[in-house]
């Protein structure tokens, strides 16, 4: 009894009491602290299907926290006519965008590929015919990538790290196969079946929020007519960004993104 008088008796000392009380209070804060730090900074609301643990806030990112960030997309082309009408509408707006080629049509329209490139906006893979990948084995997936690929760089750009399979198509067997960022969106046009320029746009600005990738196609005069003013509408709310940029994407990131949600 004598021992536990000892080793206890500081507890009949108020001040040593309320100082192991003040240490108990800021030890189990300091706890809960470390337990509700988020990890990434704010506004870093990065959504996508892989496991790699997510990368910090870039500018871009730090940007849409204040303005919310959009991204415009461009399917199938290059092609010699609606393609530089789209780019003129873009430079004119100041805006950037990401396009999916088509490797089988970058012949001929290599000086559309490089003013693309050149003039801020994104490139991406889109195959070489634009096949349902889910259809193909993986030697004919990747004759798709690489001639692509080939491509693209024959054109005098650097080659794209991302990659839209046509139709959106990507089953778990096609993505374990792929090793590229793999793209999709999560608006649709609908200017691939649409002709009246007014109901693209009203697609567009119904689905529209921010951090969406929305799909269009560059390759129809109904997307060139509905572009202008889809940008004038948007852009009262939002700024554009590229894929890479909304999703804060570096290449060799494996993965599928549809975007924000």
């Amino acid at each position: 009894m004598k021992r536990v008088r000892v080793r206890f008796g500081w507890l009949k000392n108020p001040q040593l009491l309320i100082a192991a009380a003040a240490l108990c209070l800021f030890v189990g804060a300091l706890g809960n602290i470390i337990r509700t730090t988020p990890l990434e900074p704010a506004g870093n609301y990065r959504h996508r299907f892989s496991s790699k643990v997510m990368g910090a806030a870039t500018t871009t990112l730090s940007r849409c926290s204040v303005t919310p960030c959009i991204a415009l997309t461009f399917d199938d082309g290059p092609n010699a006519a609606t393609t530089s009408q789209i780019l003129d509408i873009l430079d004119a707006e100041q805006v950037h965008a990401t396009f999916f080629l088509v490797g089988q049509r970058v012949k001929g329209s290599e000086a559309l590929v490089r003013r693309m490139y050149r003039s801020g906006n994104e490139i991406g893979n889109h195959s070489w015919s634009h096949p349902d990948f889910a259809k193909l084995n993986q030697a004919q997936m990747t004759d798709q990538i690489q001639r692509t690929q080939g491509a693209i760089v024959a054109a005098g750009v650097p080659a794209p790290h991302l990659l839209r399979p046509p139709y959106g198509s990507v089953t778990p067997a096609v993505l374990d196969q792929l090793h590229m960022t793999v793209v999709n969106w999560n608006v649709d046009s609908d200017d691939w079946h649409l002709t009246d320029p007014a109901k693209i746009d009203a697609n567009i600005a119904n689905a529209a929020k921010p951090g969406r990738i929305i799909l269009m196609h560059d390759i129809y005069p109904s997307t060139v007519a509905a572009l202008r003013p889809a940008i004038d509408a948007l852009k009262t709310k939002y700024q554009f960004v590229t894929v890479s940029q909304l999703m804060n994407l570096s290449p060799g990131d494996q993965g599928q993104y549809f975007g924000h949600y």
